[in-house]
């Protein structure tokens, strides 16, 4: 079963190097739902089945997780996951969506109205894998102790995404203000830089 449609999660429980792993730009990796993750310990590593979308993978293997409360709807998943996480991820209702569809397409639950229910197999898989409402939930709330790391990522996410669409697309006087801002940004990182690495000097 090791290859099958938890093939890849190792073991009990839910740590790896982190849930979320490289994933398209936009995709749960970038909104929210954690490139390189905040893991530790054995377990959720890897993908989901299989695809070419490791993203969304695990993005369903945490909404299976989560249908252990109860079933749910995709905007309840949603609240879900910001609620377990104290708000550090709040992860977009269109790819708790598609999450849901994938794990439906695998009989891992059913779908009445867009609530998903987990089925005997979805139940039986997690169980396989040491996966409680509990240990879901302490994984998640692992999550609130890098809040600020995750809002600093997102922040300079969205800020690369402006500076790309004003150098393929803008004006040159947008260019021209995009050349000024970076100035100011790169300065801005060089001391925030410095000041971090004298924090960790002291430590």
């Amino acid at each position: 079963m090791s290859g099958g449609f938890f093939g890849g999660f190792g073991g009990p429980g839910f740590g790896g190097p982190g849930f979320g792993g490289p994933g398209p730009a936009g995709g749960w990796a970038e909104k929210g739902w954690g490139q390189g993750g905040f893991g530790g310990g054995p377990g959720f590593k890897g993908g989901f089945g299989h695809g070419r979308r490791p993203f969304l993978k695990r993005a369903a293997f945490v909404t299976a997780a989560l249908l252990l409360d109860g079933p749910a709807d995709a905007a309840q998943i949603v609240q879900r996951v910001s609620d377990a996480t104290e708000g550090a991820f709040t992860p977009p209702q269109d790819v708790a969506e598609l999450a849901i569809g994938l794990l439906a397409g695998r009989g891992v639950v059913t779908v009445d109205n867009g609530v998903a229910t987990l089925t005997e197999l979805g139940r039986n898989l997690l169980a396989w894998r040491g996966v409680s409402s509990e240990t879901a939930h302490a994984f998640l709330g692992r999550a609130a102790k890098f809040g600020d790391a995750f809002k600093i990522r997102r922040e300079l996410f969205e800020l690369a995404g402006l500076a790309r669409t004003i150098t393929w697309t803008g004006t040159d006087e947008q260019k021209q203000q995009l050349a000024e801002t970076r100035t100011k940004v790169l300065e801005a990182l060089t001391e925030a830089k410095k000041a971090l690495h004298r924090v960790l000097g002291e430590g």
